[in-house]
């Protein structure tokens, strides 16, 4: 991982700490999204992949990806919706997170869940 992107995780974590909002980060101890994740690979593998954080907010998952330059945010396809091509959730946070929101989605009880 690129050395700012490490500090972009930090800044995120000082805004979830200040905000009394408890994720965990690179993975979850919560045993049904756990087992989801072990399958969720970006590049669709069907291996493991952890979202920058995650966790429960009440009854909601919170997925959060981040990157450190703002040019690799959102990646918007030709139909003017959000890409779900494996290169571009592998490369923009934002396709990143509603890949994960949708796997979790799909593979756990759990349907509310809020992607940043």
């Amino acid at each position: 991982m690129a050395k700012k992107e490490v500090k972009t995780d930090l800044w995120v974590y000082d805004l979830l700490k200040e905000s009394n909002i408890n994720l965990e980060p690179q993975g979850s101890t919560i045993k049904e999204i756990d087992k989801a994740l072990k399958t969720a690979s970006k590049s669709n593998t069907g291996n493991v992949g952890f979202p920058e954080y995650v966790g429960l907010v009440k009854d909601f998952i919170l997925v959060i990806e981040n990157k450190a330059d703002v040019d690799k945010h959102i990646k918007i396809n030709k139909k003017g919706i959000i890409s779900c091509e494996i290169k571009d959730v592998k490369n923009y946070a934002v396709n990143g997170a509603l890949f994960y929101a949708q796997h979790l989605a799909k593979n756990t009880t759990y349907k509310k869940i809020i992607a940043l």
